[in-house]
């Protein structure tokens, strides 16, 4: 199964992943949730294929899915 991983720096400024989505839709709506749930800072998404979205890619996307 294909697994798109979130990187983050958390509150405690620990460096973080979270992986296990699905998807990159899942993976993209993970990292708005730390965002704006924990605060995380997000540093980028990498896909099972090693694909890479970029912070401001990410973030981007945040703004425009922002609702």
């Amino acid at each position: 199964m294909s697994e798109w991983k979130v990187f983050y720096r958390d509150q405690l400024d620990n460096d973080r992943t979270a992986g296990g989505a699905p998807s990159k839709e899942a993976a993209l709506e993970r990292a708005k949730d730390l965002y704006r749930q924990q605060r995380a800072a997000i540093y980028r998404i990498e896909g099972p294929d090693g694909s890479l979205l970029s912070r401001q890619e990410v973030l981007s996307w945040m703004y425009v899915n922002r609702s």
